[in-house]
């Protein structure tokens, strides 16, 4: 039996119809979908291997982009690592989920070569689907680090062939 690497995709393009309260004056944030578009979603299968997803769970420590080719290039000291990274060019989904902060961390920037992803803020994340991507492309970097001071936790996988 193949593995198999599910990646779940949706997309929601919502306006903000700012509703005033006539009575107070109060102006509410008022989220609507796009009538002519819809939300959209579904997914998307990529080849897994035995054996090649690899998370770091950590505080990034590094303020320009730093590539997540191990466990401590992108953090401080070494990440918490669960499994196996993919090979140099097997790259088929880029996870980074912003965690916590400590300090004032504005977000944490995902790229992958010279393209940025995502510039997310706590809570947030993003899946970046690859066909052969190259592991040394994948980089993240925190808007700012000072240790004990300003630190972004992230989580990242990387799964692939």
């Amino acid at each position: 039996m193949a593995n198999k690497l599910i990646i779940s995709n949706s997309l929601s393009p919502q306006y903000d119809l700012g509703v005033s309260d006539p009575r107070n004056g109060v102006t509410y944030t008022n989220y609507v979908v796009d009538s002519g578009i819809g939300t959209n979603g579904g997914q998307y299968t990529a080849a897994l291997s035995n054996a090649k997803s690899i998370k770091y769970t950590g505080i990034v420590d590094q303020t320009s982009a730093a590539a997540l080719t191990d466990g401590a290039v992108a953090f401080e000291g070494t990440a918490t690592t669960a499994g196996t990274e993919p090979s140099p060019t097997g790259v088929n989904a880029f996870y980074v989920k912003y965690v916590s902060m400590l300090g004032t961390v504005a977000s944490v920037t995902v790229k992958y070569g010279s393209a940025t992803h995502a510039v997310l803020t706590v809570g947030e994340s993003v899946c970046v689907p690859l066909s052969g991507g190259t592991l040394s492309s994948c980089t993240i970097h925190a808007a700012a680090f000072s240790d004990g001071v300003n630190e972004a936790t992230v989580e990242v996988v990387l799964a692939g062939t």
